[in-house]
């Protein structure tokens, strides 16, 4: 690749603009480049100083909230919220911290009826009425929407009479914001989905076919021992957060309940090895902000490898980025390709080592769903 080549990439993406988390909004979500949104499902704020130690920053979703307790707690520790809409929200004295409004969780699933029984999903028109009515009470923020594991997972039958209909989706997502969903491989049931963590990928992609007009893709992901005989190893977090972002998610947040064999809402910290790479990734993804945020560069590089190799390349400010992930469980040497770089170093952002660029060229060692960050000056 030319130098001229680089350069006008370079000013490309310049002009391009960044990619922010549901839209230039008033009273939304910070749209500099310094800003990811890194956030946790349904946790109480007076933990928010426990979170935001580990470098979450928003609170998705407020246990029948919000309420002004919950609002007061979330500024006092300056965390931001995606909240349901009510009137405390709209009107309280500390409603800067909301950031998005939210519809009810996963409404794509079977919804219960009481006595233990399930009907079917919301319908699909109702959804796009209630995005209209939150936008019609407050456009100053934008709206957000988690749906089940049925966008990525066509083995599940959690959607009642609303299994196999990927159509609903095209039609929910309309007028939203933020799309989201959450699939939990490692705890999963499902024979097909168990362990595989591709399915993160999937559901990514899925949504990310379904966005237009600056609609943005985030991302729920499994921390703790939803299979209480399988908890979630520190690698697998790892690799499940970095599959969701080279898939394309603009923001992540974790779900860390336990309920077996009782309920736990913070279960997260049962599992100090755990914490540790959530805060480990969480300070990486703040520190390359500026660059996740930018646009993808296409065609830069090739990969080849007996184990398939998602890959994202990014240039900020001179620096070449790939962000490459494993997409099977099976160990493999991958070959990479970059025309024009001749022979240079690779700084394996992480892991305090560097790979040797010659002739364009250089291999690396993957684990099974193993994750690195190439850095290239």
């Amino acid at each position: 690749m030319s130098l001229v080549r680089i350069a006008l990439i370079g000013v490309l993406l310049l002009a391009s603009g960044s990619a922010s988390a549901g839209g230039p909004y008033l009273s939304g979500f910070p749209t500099d480049n310094g800003f990811f949104p890194i956030g946790v499902w349904l946790q109480s704020p007076m933990r928010a100083a426990a979170y935001k130690a580990i470098g979450i920053n928003t609170f998705v979703g407020l246990y029948q909230g919000p309420t002004e307790d919950q609002l007061a707690q979330l500024t006092k520790y300056g965390m931001f919220a995606v909240a349901e809409q009510n009137d405390v929200g709209l009107n309280s004295m500390n409603r800067q911290v909301i950031k998005a409004w939210m519809h009810g969780d996963e409404p794509d699933n079977a919804q219960p009826i009481g006595f233990g029984l399930y009907g079917s999903c919301i319908p699909a028109s109702k959804v796009v009425r209630h995005t209209q009515e939150m936008k019609s009470r407050d456009p100053t923020r934008p709206v957000m929407i988690n749906f089940g594991q049925g966008i990525a997972n066509e083995y599940w039958r959690g959607r009642g009479a609303c299994n196999g209909d990927l159509k609903y989706y095209d039609y929910a997502a309309q007028g939203v914001d933020i799309l989201s969903f959450d699939i939990y491989p490692v705890g999963s049931t499902t024979p097909q989905v168990k362990g595989k963590l591709d399915y993160v990928a999937r559901g990514v992609t899925n949504l990310v076919k379904r966005t237009a007009g600056g609609q943005t893709v985030w991302a729920a992901l499994e921390t703790t021992a939803l299979d209480p005989n399988r908890p979630v190893t520190p690698a697998e977090v790892r690799s499940e957060v970095w599959m969701a972002l080279i898939h394309g998610a603009k923001g992540v947040f974790y779900f860390v309940h336990e309920f077996v064999p009782k309920f736990r809402e913070d279960a997260l910290f049962r599992r100090p090895e755990v914490v540790a790479e959530v805060a480990k990734t969480n300070q990486l993804i703040k520190a390359l902000a500026p660059v996740l945020n930018g646009p993808n560069v296409p065609r830069m590089l090739t990969v080849k490898s007996d184990v398939p190799i998602a890959t994202m390349v990014k240039l900020h400010e001179g620096t070449m980025h790939i962000f490459a992930v494993a997409m099977e469980n099976s160990p493999s040497t991958a070959r990479f390709v970059v025309d024009g770089l001749g022979k240079t170093q690779a700084r394996v952002i992480g892991e305090q080592r560097s790979v040797t660029i010659t002739k364009d060229e250089f291999e690396d060692a993957f684990d099974g769903y193993g994750v690195h960050v190439y850095q290239i000056p």
